[in-house]
């Protein structure tokens, strides 16, 4: 399992970072389809789990006030990779390839991109949480209701606290590389979409919401209409 030491913890009431994690390790190690995994697929999964652990904590450590100006992230995470010393131990490892013509230019350029992938990685994942958060205090009306967001993360209302229970749909983990603070937002009722659209901010997420929900009670109601006129 991996490590996640270094978690912020809070103590408020509300879904948090560690709680994001811990949900996504669990439905990671009892996967529906660890029979039918083959090797590699399996060593790729644990690959993906450790970068959005490494994610995931980022978007923790950073999750802070004197982080929301994105010229303050930006510096700090500047601050972070630069003074990385794995990472540029590795990049140098990799540029003695003839593929780089033995050279850490191309290597180093690419540098400046793994920073803004970082930050608007911080960005979606605080986000994401956000909508979460608002998510568990809607009522769960409907018992297969879960919301797709970015086509990554898949949450599950649910009957007990926190009222929401998060997995990853870790064939589309390749989105994560290009993810921005804006996303597609999706409620479902089991296979069947409800509603889809843009979630820029976080009041486009509840509305989504919202009307998804307004739809599950219309039907209700008219079930239980037609019921009661056969009685």
């Amino acid at each position: 399992m991996v490590n996640n030491d270094k978690l912020t913890v809070t103590t408020k009431e509300e879904y948090t970072f560690e709680m994001l994690l811990n949900d996504i390790q669990e439905s990671t190690a009892g996967g529906e389809n660890d029979a039918l995994a083959d090797d590699r697929a399996e060593r790729e999964r644990m690959s993906k789990l450790i970068v959005m652990q490494m994610l995931i904590v980022k978007a923790s450590e950073f999750n802070d006030e004197s982080y929301h100006d994105d010229e303050k992230l930006r510096n700090a995470i500047d601050v972070k990779v630069n003074g990385d010393a794995h990472l540029s131990g590795y990049i140098f490892f990799i540029s003695q390839n003839p593929q780089f013509d033995y050279s850490w230019n191309y290597l180093r350029k690419r540098e400046n991109s793994y920073k803004e992938f970082l930050v608007e990685g911080i960005r979606f994942l605080e986000n994401v949480l956000a909508d979460i958060n608002m998510l568990a205090g809607k009522h769960r009306i409907a018992k297969d209701v879960h919301i797709v967001m970015n086509d990554i993360f898949d949450v599950k209302l649910t009957a007990d606290k926190p009222f929401v229970k998060t997995g990853v749909l870790w064939e589309n983990f390749h989105r994560m590389a290009a993810v921005k603070r804006s996303y597609s937002f999706t409620v479902k009722l089991k296979d069947c979409i409800l509603v889809t659209g843009m979630r820029k901010e976080a009041s486009d997420a509840e509305k989504l919401m919202d009307a998804a929900l307004a739809m599950i009670n219309e039907q209700k109601e008219r079930k239980n209409e037609q019921e009661a006129k056969v009685d």
